[in-house]
């Protein structure tokens, strides 16, 4: 142990080994280091150091305290969110797209920092700025996507203490009636012929015809458009009526290359679901026939649907948006008939655990879902399915057949028939 002092300004300095490795501090103030100028005080800030480092908990001066720079080179490396003895990327459901598009706006308000010099304060002034701010649209942050911004600080300042790089998460402390304004997730009741009847019929009629196969698969499958939908390939289908063994390659994903599946008789593999979770659907009537002739369809090389020089479409939004418009119908986006395929399934009283395993909300185990929370913000119920439970009730239930080939009939027979000359009816 050796502690010298300047002479001049009495600024004390301390060099000793550790582990093989020798280490020589200054403490005149600066780069996180107190201003000592006593031999006495110094030589308890070198026991102090060795201690930490014995634990573990020192923090080394590092170029990555900047925020900026450990946003771009750590946060935003895949590596970082590698699992150990595993090839798959894990990043808590979250998409480097994402990451890059809010660490613009972190950037700019912190991007100068350290991150020791980011409090609190700092954070819940950021929060309530960005939420008066108005996007490139015109119109103000969404309180999910403010919330958004606050998980991926807290995330960062998670991943900076399990590298060393700094030992504290002052997103810990931010007010918790202040993150009631900016919740994970709010739920949107929007679903075709929620308003008219006609919806659906008066929104195919303005569709591009490739559009309108792809809305009509969305209604039969449920997929997360535009990612699980435009990146489907030809391949992932199986039309046959026999099952057959599917296997991943590297275009899939690195993390499944490789990987042998069995898809089901009139199936479809999702590959690119959210997260990386993959699924695979049944196909109905409809869906089988529509995708029988987008398989047969040279002309769109591996994807059902492609361009013309066989890569997949980059987006269905403006297409959607600008049938909306003509067709006179608000506030849809085509997310939207995800929710239209979850609201017509709880409508024929398929179980919520049902949906959640087509929705693809949770991982499917063996082929089966369980039931998600998430899975009752998508389904909603219309008025006809409320009518319908309310009038069940001139039925016995031993006289009520759930998920019957003849649904829906409760409301023109108990119009013609008394409850109790009734036999088994359908609801």
């Amino acid at each position: 142990m050796t502690i010298k002092q300047n002479r001049r300004t009495g600024v004390c300095y301390s060099a000793f080994v550790f582990e093989g490795q020798t280490h020589n501090f200054s403490f005149n103030g600066k780069k996180g280091q107190p201003l000592i100028t006593s031999k006495r005080e110094a030589r308890e800030r070198e026991a102090e150091l060795k201690t930490q480092m014995r634990a573990g908990t020192y923090l080394a001066n590092s170029p990555l305290q900047n925020f900026s720079k450990f946003y771009k080179e750590v946060f935003l490396n895949p590596e970082t969110w590698r699992v150990e003895g595993d090839d798959k990327e894990f990043r808590a459901g979250l998409t480097k797209e994402f990451d890059e598009y809010y660490g613009k706006n972190l950037i700019a308000a912190f991007g100068s920092k350290k991150l020791s010099q980011i409090t609190t304060g700092d954070m819940e002034r950021f929060l309530m700025k960005l939420s008066r701010t108005k996007t490139a649209k015109g119109t103000l942050f969404a309180p999910v996507t403010v919330r958004m911004h606050y998980e991926r600080l807290n995330q960062l300042f998670n991943l900076a203490i399990r590298e060393r790089v700094y030992d504290a998460n002052p997103c810990a402390l931010v007010k918790p009636q202040l993150l009631k304004l900016f919740p994970r997730w709010i739920p949107r009741e929007r679903y075709l012929d929620q308003f008219d009847p006609d919806e659906e019929s008066k929104l195919f009629s303005k569709l591009d015809p490739r559009l309108q196969t792809l809305c009509a698969i969305l209604l039969q499958t449920g997929l997360r458009p535009p990612r699980e939908i435009l990146l489907a390939e030809k391949r992932h289908a199986n039309l046959s009526d026999n099952p057959r063994p599917y296997t991943f390659t590297a275009r899939d994903g690195e993390h499944l290359a490789g990987q042998i599946v069995i898809l089901p008789p009139r199936s479809l593999l999702v590959v690119h679901g959210k997260a990386g979770r993959t699924r695979i659907v049944p196909l109905n009537a409809k869906a089988f026939g529509i995708l029988e002739v987008l398989v047969s369809d040279a002309a769109t090389g591996d994807y059902l649907f492609a361009n013309k020089d066989g890569q997949p479409f980059a987006s269905i939004k403006k297409g959607f948006t600008s049938a909306c418009r003509r067709a006179k119908i608000t506030n849809l986006r085509p997310y939207d008939l995800r929710h239209t395929f979850a609201t017509r399934l709880q409508e024929r009283y398929v179980p919520n655990s049902t949906i959640s395993a087509l929705l693809g909300h949770v991982r499917p185990v063996r082929g089966f879902g369980q039931e998600s929370r998430v899975t009752v913000g998508y389904s909603h119920t219309t008025w006809e399915a409320m009518c319908r439970a309310v009038e069940s009730l001139e039925y016995e239930p031993s006289e009520i057949v759930i998920f019957g080939a003849v649904s829906g009939k409760i409301r023109e027979k108990s119009a013609t028939r008394e409850p109790e000359e009734a036999t088994a009816k359908a609801v």
